[in-house]
Formats: C-alpha cells, structure tokens, sequence
C-alpha cells in the first residue's frame, strides 16, 4: 500500500481567500491539525473587548508560530553544535589511549 499518495486539500484560515494544497495523505491530519489551531487562536484575537481585526490577528498568530520555530530551531542547532564540540573533545582524549 502506498502511504504517500498526495491530493491537495483546500486550506480554509480566518481572513485569507480558500486555496489548495497539496499534501501527503499520511500529513493530511496533522495539515488540518495546525489549521484548527490557528483559526482558533485567530477566533480567539478577533473576537472580545479588545479584538484586532482578522488581519492583525492573522499576522500576530504567524509571527507566534514563527517565533516558537525559530526559537526550536535555535535550540536544536545549539545543541547539535555542543555536541559536536563534546564528540571532538572525547576523540581528543582517546587519541593517546591506543
């Protein structure tokens, strides 16, 4: 059976004309996933006593999601480069072992 059949499913975001995409079928859930979620968080700052309009509130859910990965993003390539440092020192060390 093959897992990654791809077929474009139409995006529906708060404030933004309908598109299509295409997606692997095996990503489909986690693609309608994160659309939830950013419709929600936009529903949440468009609506209330101090509600922005759809398109500030749009651009203010991108710029959180796009923090939180450039934050993830930072992290992991901090770690990566430690750990490269650690691997470099230990092989370092091993060298006057044999």
């Amino acid at each position: 059976m093959d897992d990654n059949r791809e077929h474009r499913i139409t995006i529906k975001i708060a404030g933004v004309e309908p598109f299509r995409l295409p997606v692997s079928e095996s990503e489909e859930s986690f693609y309608r996933l994160v659309i939830k979620r950013i419709n929600e968080n936009v529903d949440r700052l468009s609506y209330g006593v101090a509600a922005d309009p759809q398109p500030v509130a749009l651009a203010k859910v991108a710029l959180y999601y796009a923090t939180m990965l450039y934050r993830q993003t930072n992290m992991i390539n901090s770690q990566a480069r430690m750990l490269a440092d650690f691997e470099e020192r230990l092989d370092a060390l091993l060298e006057g072992t044999d």
